[in-house]
């Protein structure tokens, strides 16, 4: 979709710009006089509550020391946390909408624009209004009782916009495994048209190891482990996806994985089939649905012959 388009190319963006030396490349004619920083924070700000208030509803961020929770119940995305933050410091002001068209988009922000509010415990640090246009190819901003601007982050064409329209489960933490990986005991993995090739990895003398295996090739097995740690959902699926996808969500998986730690907890992942539309994965974690990405699954779907050490 057009706006995930939009989104994978912030996200693009901002870590390459965490990564490297910022690259600003601006032209003033028609910025002078403004002041680049009307929409900033401070890059040591101790921002810990982010709340988004729209016609669609409302989505709060709140840090609890440790880590950013949705709506105080799920873990949030810590890597969209970051791309939040950093689209801040970077997205300055081009220029102020001035005539008919600044009563278009202020009407539009009244419509359909997204209310942005930052807290610092109790006081609000930022306050202001997010607004995309139709084509999600420009974006403005307006601090409460200003004017709007149109907003760029220099010396790229990105639509900053993206990352203040997330929905609530855009914003949901999206790897799959998270937890502990220092507490874990064991993976079975389970292929229920073809259980001969079923396995389990365990723990044993500090080192991972198949049960089913007599020489593991532990190269193969470092490299499947580490693609079950790096997997992340697409996203989780929406009400109307899951009644599209219901007959595949109601029938056999072609892999289950459980995960178990120390402590007995499981983490179940179960992988249905290509989606009804589009190219992804369906599956469930722990019974809720999601999309996974083919490629990402791609060091994931291994038969126990895999990893048997070759004479």
């Amino acid at each position: 979709m057009k706006e995930n388009r939009n989104l994978y190319l912030l996200i693009s963006l901002i870590a390459m710009s965490l990564i490297t030396a910022f690259v600003l490349i601006w032209n003033g004619s028609d910025s002078a006089d403004i002041d680049k920083s009307l929409f900033k924070i401070a890059a040591d700000n101790k921002v810990d509550k982010i709340q988004f208030e729209s016609a669609k509803g409302k989505v709060e961020l709140t840090f609890n020391g440790s880590k950013w929770l949705l709506n105080k119940q799920k873990e949030a995305d810590a890597q969209m946390v970051t791309v939040f933050f950093a689209s801040l410091l970077q997205a300055e002001p081009k220029r102020e909408l001035t005539g008919t068209f600044r009563d278009s988009i202020q009407q539009r922000m009244k419509q359909s624009g997204i209310r942005v509010k930052l807290w610092e415990g109790d006081v609000i640090v930022k306050e202001m209004t997010v607004v995309g246009n139709e084509q999600k190819t420009e974006t403005y901003f307006q601090l409460p009782n200003e004017e709007p601007y149109f907003v760029t982050i220099p010396g790229y064409r990105v639509y900053v916009a993206s990352i203040f329209e997330l929905t609530a489960n855009e914003w949901r933490d999206k790897r799959i495994f998270n937890f502990n990986w220092q507490n874990f005991k064991s993976l079975k993995s389970h292929l229920p048209s073809d259980s001969a090739q079923d396995f389990t990895v365990s723990l044993g003398n500090g080192l991972f190891g198949i049960e089913e295996v007599a020489v593991t090739d532990t190269t193969k097995l470092s490299q499947y482990l580490e693609s079950i740690f790096n997997l992340r959902a697409d996203r989780f699926l929406t009400s109307e996806e899951i009644q599209q996808n219901d007959s595949l969500l109601a029938g056999k998986p072609v892999m289950e994985l459980t995960i178990q730690d120390i402590a007995k907890h499981q983490l179940h992942l179960s992988v249905f089939g290509k989606q009804k539309e589009g190219f992804g994965m369906v599956a469930t974690i722990n019974q809720e649905p999601i999309l996974l990405r083919r490629e990402a699954l791609a060091g994931v779907l291994r038969k126990r012959s895999y990893f048997a050490m070759k004479p």
